[in-house]
C-alpha cells in the first residue's frame, strides 16, 4: 500500500527525501500528501498500454477523485483529458487554463446554467443522460446558434453486475444514470432527436459499470456488451457511431485482503476485446475513451494525522485519538471502507508488541472512524499516523462538519514539495455566510504606499507598524487597495519598491491587499506598466486631477479626453487583466475609457454629483454607464465630496449618497473607497468627523442597518461586491503570502 518513493530509514517513513513526520509538522495535520512519482508511474502505464492501431485511445482523468490546478497541469503534460460533473468543475478547469476541447461533461441532472457555460467554454463532449436533457440542450443551442455542432455522447446502462459496494454500482438496470440498453424505444427516440438537430452531433455512447472493480472480466463483459449494443443500434437507425467511452472504475489495493490490480493488463484487455470484435461487427469506431481516477491517484495519496491521546474503555475497547477522521475521509462511514495505517515516526513491521485499536477522530459521531480493530504498534501522544491510499475521494469528499477546516494538499516529487491546496483558515468557515457581527469591510482606496514612501524618505522608520497596524487591527476593515499617488517629478517605480518593503502584514489578522496606482503621469512609456505589474500591481488610475500625456483629470480641460497613447495604455492594462480605475478622470476621459475597455472597471472613490456638485463626484448617467459594464462605484468619506456646507458634512448625508447610488446602480455595484486622510499631511482635505479614521468605519455599518439594509446587502456593499470580483488580484495577505 506504500507509494513508489516511500522508504523506511531508521524506523521512520519517508516519501521521496522527506520524512513524513517533518511534512506533518511543516504543513499541519490532517495533511493530504501525493507522491507525484507514483501518479506519473500510473499515467505512464496508461499511456503505454491503452493503445490500438485501429482507433485513437484517449484517457480522461476522472476529476471526482481529486481536482486541483496542479493535478490538471500533470494531466495536461500527458496529453490526456478531464471529466467534469458540474459547472463548478468546469469553472476550475477553465480558470486553470486546461484545454476545454479535452473535457467531458457528465451529470444526470445538468442545469440550464451548466449547459450554457459548457457550450460557451467549448467543452469537447457533453454526455447526455435522457431525452429531457436532449430537449433542454436543443432549446439552448437553438438560442445560442453555435458555429459548430456540439459533440454529445449518450450514457447507457449495459446491465453489468460489477462486484463492488452497492452504492458505487452505476450500470444496473435500476441505476439513476443514463438509459438501459434494453429500452430500445427510448434509445431510438433520443438518436432520432439528435440526428434531426442542426446544432448537436451524437458521436457515440458512454457507460460506467461502477467503481473500485478488481476483475478484468467485468470490463471485458461491458466492452463486448457495448459493442453488440452499438451494432444493433446502428442497424436499427442507419446511423454510424464513432466514439465509445467505457468510463472508469479500476480498483486499487486498500488492504492486504484486496487483490493487487494489474492496471496494464486491465486496459489491455479492453483494447484486445475491441480489436477482436471491431471487424467482426463492422463498426466505425474511431475513438475509445476510459475515465480512470482512483487508479491514478488513489494509491499515490495518503493522509497524515497527529495523535492527541489514547483511552481504554471499561468495556475493553482501545482508542487512539487523532486530529481528523470523517471530515477528511468520509469513506469508512459511507462505504465501510477499510484502510491500512502505520505509525510514521516509528515504523516497526516485525514488532510483536501490537495492540488492537480503533483509530478515531474528534467529531461528535460514533461513525467518526478511520480504522477499527486494527493491530498497531504502541503509540504516544504527538506521534504521526499515516493512512494509505486516500488519494481518491479523500479531499474531494471532505467537509467542514463540526467546524473543521480542510487540511492542505502537498505533492512530493523526490526532493521537492508543491503546495497544491492551502490549509483552510477559520475565516474560510464564514466566507459564504452572512454575519453582520463580523462587520468586515474592504476599502477600495487607501494612500498607504504614498504615506510609507513619504515617511521613509523623511527618515521615519517603521511607519506601517507604528501607525497603521494599531489602527487597522482595531478596525472592521479587512482588506484594501494600497495605492501609490504620483506627484510631479517623481520616480514612480523606485518609490513603489521603497514602499513595498515597508509593508508587514503579520500583525493584521486576515488582512488582504491589492496593490494600486493613483495616477500614471510619471509612467515614462506604456510598456513600463508591465514592470509595475511584475512588481505585483493589479490596479491603476491613469490620472490624478491633472492633464497628462495619457488622459485628462477631473480638474483639467473638460474638452480633452484620452490620447492615442492613453488608449494604448488602457488596452495593455486590460490585456494584463488589471483593475481599471476611472476615478479622477474628467467626464470626457471617463466615457472615452468605456469605449475601449469593458471589464474590471471601478470608480474607487467619489460620491453622487446630484447631491454634491464636486468635480470628482459622478453623475447619474456615469453611474448607469458603470453598472452597464458591471463596474463598481466606491463611495468616499472626503467631507467636501459629501456636501459643500460644513454643517451638512455628516454620516447621515453620506448615507443619502449611498441610497441614491443604490437607486441608480443597484446593490451589486456599490462599494467603499474611504480615502482616509488623517495620516496625509500633504493634503488638507479631511474626512467626516464621525468617521475620521479607520477605527470608526464600523459606524457606517451601523448607519446602513438604521436605513433598513439587510445583512446580505450590507455585506455585499461593504465587502463582497469588490472581493468576489477581484479576490484573484489580492497580492498580499496577513500570512505574508504572495499569490
Amino acid at each position: 500500500m506504500r507509494t513508489i518513493s516511500m522508504k523506511v530509514k531508521d524506523n521512520e517513513l519517508y516519501v521521496g527525501s522527506f520524512k513524513l513526520e517533518t511534512l506533518a509538522k511543516q504543513f499541519k495535520t490532517p495533511l493530504y500528501v501525493y507522491d507525484e512519482q507514483h501518479i506519473r508511474h500510473q499515467l505512464d502505464i496508461l499511456k503505454e498500454n491503452f493503445q490500438s492501431k485501429k482507433y485513437e485511445c484517449m484517457t480522461i482523468y476522472a476529476t471526482k477523485a481529486f481536482l486541483a490546478p496542479y493535478m490538471m497541469q500533470i494531466i495536461h503534460e500527458y496529453g490526456m483529458g478531464l471529466d467534469s460533473v458540474s459547472e463548478g468543475d468546469l469553472y476550475m478547469i477553465h480558470r486553470a487554463g486546461f484545454p476545454m476541447s479535452r473535457v467531458v461533461l457528465h451529470g444526470n441532472n445538468k442545469t440550464k446554467e451548466e449547459l450554457i457555460y459548457a457550450i460557451k467554454q467549448n467543452v469537447g463532449y457533453i454526455v447526455v443522460d435522457r431525452m429531457e436533457e436532449i430537449d433542454l440542450l436543443e432549446e439552448i443551442l437553438t438560442e445560442m446558434k453555435p458555429k459548430q455542432p456540439i459533440q454529445i455522447l449518450l450514457r447507457v446502462n449495459p446491465g453489468i453486475h460489477a462486484h463492488t459496494h452497492e452504492y458505487i454500482q452505476t450500470s444496473l438496470l435500476s441505476s439513476k444514470f443514463g438509459e438501459s440498453i434494453y429500452d430500445e424505444k427510448k434509445i431510438d427516440d433520443i438518436i432520432k432527436k439528435a440526428k434531426n438537430s442542426s446544432f448537436m452531433k451524437l458521436l457515440g455512447f458512454h457507460c460506467h459499470i461502477g467503481s473500485n472493480i478488481h476483475q478484468a472480466k467485468s470490463f471485458q463483459d461491458a466492452t463486448q456488451t457495448m459493442l453488440d449494443f452499438m451494432k444493433k443500434v446502428e442497424e436499427r437507425n442507419h446511423y454510424s457511431f464513432e466514439v465509445l467511452n467505457l468510463g472508469g472504475g479500476f480498483g486499487i489495493q486498500y488492504t492486504k485482503d484486496d487483490s493487487k490490480i494489474d492496471l496494464a493488463s486491465m486496459v489491455q484487455s479492453i483494447t484486445k476485446t475491441i480489436d477482436q470484435y471491431l471487424d467482426q461487427y463492422d463498426l466505425g469506431i474511431q475513438k475509445v475513451m476510459i475515465e480512470p481516477g482512483r487508479s491514478i491517484v488513489g494509491e499515490a495519496g495518503f493522509t497524515l494525522y497527529t495523535v492527541g491521546g489514547m483511552k481504554k474503555t471499561y468495556g475493553g475497547k482501545n482508542y487512539v485519538f487523532v486530529d481528523g477522521g470523517m471530515t477528511d475521509n468520509i469513506r469508512p462511514a459511507l462505504y465501510q471502507a477499510k484502510y491500512t495505517v502505520d505509525v510514521a515516526n516509528h515504523v516497526d513491521i516485525d514488532s510483536p508488541h501490537k495492540e488492537i485499536v480503533d483509530i478515531v477522530g474528534p467529531c461528535c459521531e460514533s461513525g467518526d472512524i478511520i480504522v477499527t480493530d486494527y493491530p498497531l504498534t504502541p503509540v504516544q501522544k504527538n506521534d504521526t499516523i499515516v493512512t494509505y491510499c486516500t488519494g481518491a475521494y479523500g479531499y474531494s469528499m471532505s467537509s467542514n462538519y463540526n467546524g473543521s477546516v480542510r487540511g492542505a494538499v502537498v505533492f512530493v516529487n523526490e526532493n521537492q514539495t508543491h503546495l497544491a491546496v492551502r490549509r483552510e483558515e477559520f475565516e474560510d468557515l464564514c466566507r459564504t455566510t452572512i454575519d453582520i457581527s463580523m462587520k468586515r469591510m474592504f476599502d477600495c482606496h487607501s494612500d498607504m504606499l504614498y504615506d510609507l514612501w513619504t515617511n521613509k524618505t523623511k527618515g521615519i522608520e517603521n511607519r506601517f507598524k507604528k501607525y497603521h497596524v494599531p489602527q487597522l487591527s482595531q478596525s472592521v476593515i479587512q482588506g484594501s487597495i494600497f495605492t501609490m499617488y504620483s506627484p510631479n517629478d517623481f520616480d514612480l517605480i523606485e518609490a513603489c519598491k521603497i514602499a513595498l518593503n515597508e509593508i508587514h502584514l503579520e500583525e493584521l489578522s486576515h488582512f488582504k491587499v491589492v496593490l494600486g496606482l493613483e495616477g500614471l503621469r510619471n509612467l515614462k512609456q506604456v510598456e513600463d506598466i508591465d514592470i509595475l505589474y511584475q512588481m505585483g500591481f493589479r490596479h491603476a488610475m491613469v490620472t490624478w486631477n491633472e492633464e497628462n500625456k495619457y488622459a485628462t483629470g477631473a480638474k483639467s480641460n473638460p474638452n480633452r479626453g484620452f490620447t492615442e497613447e492613453g488608449i494604448r495604455l488602457l488596452k495593455r492594462m486590460e490585456e494584463l487583466d488589471m483593475i481599471i480605475d476611472l476615478a479622477h478622470l474628467n467626464e470626457k476621459s471617463f466615457y472615452d475609457a468605456l469605449k475601449v475597455v469593458h471589464k474590471n472597471i471601478i470608480y474607487s472613490h467619489g460620491n453622487v454629483k446630484t447631491l454634491c456638485d464636486h468635480p470628482r463626484n459622478v453623475t447619474d448617467d456615469q453611474m448607469k454607464a458603470l453598472a452597464k459594464v458591471d463596474g463598481l462605484l466606491g463611495l468616499t468619506l472626503a467631507n467636501n465630496f459629501v456636501d459643500k456646507e460644513e454643517q451638512n458634512q455628516t454620516l447621515d448625508r453620506f448615507l443619502e449618497h449611498l441610497k441614491h447610488a443604490i437607486s441608480i446602480m443597484g446593490i451589486d455595484h456599490i462599494c467603499f473607497g474611504f480615502d482616509f486622510m488623517d495620516y496625509l499631511s500633504d493634503f488638507p482635505n479631511s474626512n467626516l468627523e464621525e468617521v475620521k479614521d479607520a477605527t470608526f468605519a464600523y459606524r457606517i455599518i451601523e448607519g446602513m442597518e438604521k436605513i433598513g439594509l439587510s445583512e446580505e446587502e450590507i455585506d455585499k456593499i461593504c465587502y463582497r461586491n469588490f472581493y468576489d470580483r477581484y479576490q484573484d488580484k489580492i497580492i498580499m495577505t496577513s500570512e505574508g503570502k504572495k499569490k
